[in-house]
């Protein structure tokens, strides 16, 4: 029988939509804002190995889209990260 503790599992860090904003455009890709808030993601010429763990972070996670539409809204409106 084996005691001890097992590793401790280390929380991934909180996500961050201006990194994540960035990480995209460093990869190739882009955004807009659509009519009625509509996100578009421009990812055409992204390479896949990039393009898989960034989409990972959003999908699934509609705290984290909204984050990101809250984050563009925001530079459009002018504001920078504070």
């Amino acid at each position: 029988m084996m005691v001890g503790t097992q590793p401790a599992k280390l929380a991934p860090p909180p996500f961050d939509p201006w990194d994540w904003l960035s990480e995209l455009t460093e990869a190739g890709g882009g955004y807009a804002l659509a009519s009625g808030r509509k996100l578009w993601l421009v990812v055409d010429h992204v390479p896949a190995d990039a393009l898989y763990p960034l989409m990972a972070k959003l999908v699934g996670h509609p705290d984290r889209q909204e984050a990101v539409r809250l984050t563009i809204e925001r530079r459009q409106a002018g504001e920078g990260i504070a």
